[in-house]
């Protein structure tokens, strides 16, 4: 198998080597021992190899495919897409094998193989999220909600793509000067570095929800969630965890592999076995265990997803946030009331149904509410023929919220002039 490191390597010892390189005809599948010009690899790399990967990743991702649409999750294209280009790093390497001399080849499977496992890693971070929103009671994690925890990580981990991505594409190109390539190498290292760093922080906070939930299962909270699903809660962190190990694994191993040069004294570059043991098979085991521990068997049921308001209640909260807008455009002191997400809009949902009363946030409101704020002492009298005032307390004023509560315009906020004498 041709692998990223591999081509990598090859190309600085090429183009450091030139004066003293030999020109030989390619051998049979195109190979070229490292002594040659033209060569891409430092050994002969094995078709075999390279279709059981293919036929290993391959069934995997089929699995998770299956799962995805039997469990109705949409994220899990995710994961799909990490098997994906796992198996066409796979489909690189096996080409590369029966034409040894190709840049084509050598690149895009320096490309695919490089990045496909923050994919994966991505997957984790979303599962997390969608963890703390299932099973959380405070449905929060280091003071983030569960929606915004889960984005927080999947940036970062697009964070480390484009700098991993950046540096691949600089250690795989052919034909430039060895500083190019190093300048690339070390770039990845750094992506992989900052990848690793990641991992370490999303591990600290899924112990941290690990331990909260055994708590909770203890005082009897959410059980009915707890116990729900077809597999125990605890096998779905306990395949996180082999997972990610499986991850640092590999992340080490390249570490170590660029670390110790890029020429033919380098083992970890000159024996294919390497990249087989170090990276394609913890990655194809992380992908594994996910098929036995899917986020789906255990995280079933009520919001087992985020919520997903109906149209009547995105039209609602589309018609309050113009009331916000018109509210702040007039000059009227309107407290913050959080996020748009669907998440504070679910919870807004819920707590309007539990309250008798209106709250203090207009998007907490069903139709109007009060805001407690100072009141004019004698409304003025449009205010009072468009019936503003009528049996509201002094120490309160009628919020309008309707589109009839802004006519006339003449007289639409003539009510509320006197808030910024009350707030100066």
């Amino acid at each position: 198998m041709a692998t990223a490191t591999t081509t990598l390597a090859t190309a600085t010892s090429t183009t450091s080597a030139t004066a003293t390189c030999v020109d030989i005809a390619p051998g049979k599948d195109g190979y070229l021992p490292p002594e040659a010009c033209d060569n891409l690899l430092l050994y002969r790399p094995s078709y075999v190899a390279a279709i059981i990967f293919i036929a290993l990743f391959g069934l995997t991702t089929g699995i998770h495919v299956v799962q995805g649409f039997m469990y109705k999750m949409k994220f899990t294209w995710v994961v799909i897409m990490g098997g994906a280009w796992e198996i066409a790093a796979m489909v690189m390497a096996a080409l590369l094998a029966k034409k040894q001399n190709s840049d084509a080849y050598a690149t895009m499977h320096t490309l695919l193989f490089l990045l496909a496992p923050l994919w994966i890693n991505a997957f984790f971070y979303m599962t997390l999220g969608r963890m703390v929103w299932f099973f959380d009671e405070q449905k929060r994690l280091a003071g983030l909600s569960a929606k915004r925890f889960g984005s927080l990580f999947v940036w970062l981990d697009i964070f480390s793509f484009l700098i991993q991505a950046t540096g691949a594409v600089l250690a795989s190109q052919t034909g430039v000067s060895s500083k190019s390539i190093e300048l690339g190498l070390h770039i990845y290292m750094g992506g992989i570095g900052a990848q690793e760093f990641f991992i370490l922080c999303f591990t600290v906070m899924l112990i941290m929800l690990h331990r909260r939930l055994i708590k909770q299962e203890q005082r009897g909270i959410k059980l009915e969630r707890l116990h729900n699903g077809s597999l125990p809660w605890r096998w779905l962190f306990y395949g996180i965890y082999f997972a990610l190990i499986m991850i640092t694994i590999r992340i080490i191993f390249r570490i170590c592999q660029y670390s110790s040069g890029n020429g033919p004294d380098n083992s970890l570059l000159t024996v294919e076995a390497y990249e087989y043991v170090l990276d394609a098979t913890p990655m194809f085991l992380a992908l594994l265990i996910l098929n036995f521990t899917h986020p789906g068997r255990i995280i079933s049921g009520p919001d087992a997803s985020w919520p997903r308001p109906s149209r009547k209640e995105k039209k609602e909260l589309k018609r309050q946030r113009k009331a916000e807008k018109a509210a702040r455009k007039a000059g009227i002191y309107y407290p913050g009331t959080g996020s748009n997400s669907d998440e504070d809009l679910a919870h807004n949902r819920n707590s309007a149904m539990a309250e008798e009363t209106p709250l203090n946030s207009l998007r907490y409101q069903e139709e109007g509410g009060q805001h407690l704020y100072p009141a004019p002492a004698s409304p003025p009298a449009a205010a009072l023929d468009h019936g503003h005032y009528d049996n509201i307390p002094p120490v309160t004023a009628h919020y309008p919220v309707h589109e009839h509560d802004y006519q006339p315009p003449s007289s639409r906020w003539d009510g509320y002039s006197s808030y910024d004498h009350a707030r100066s």
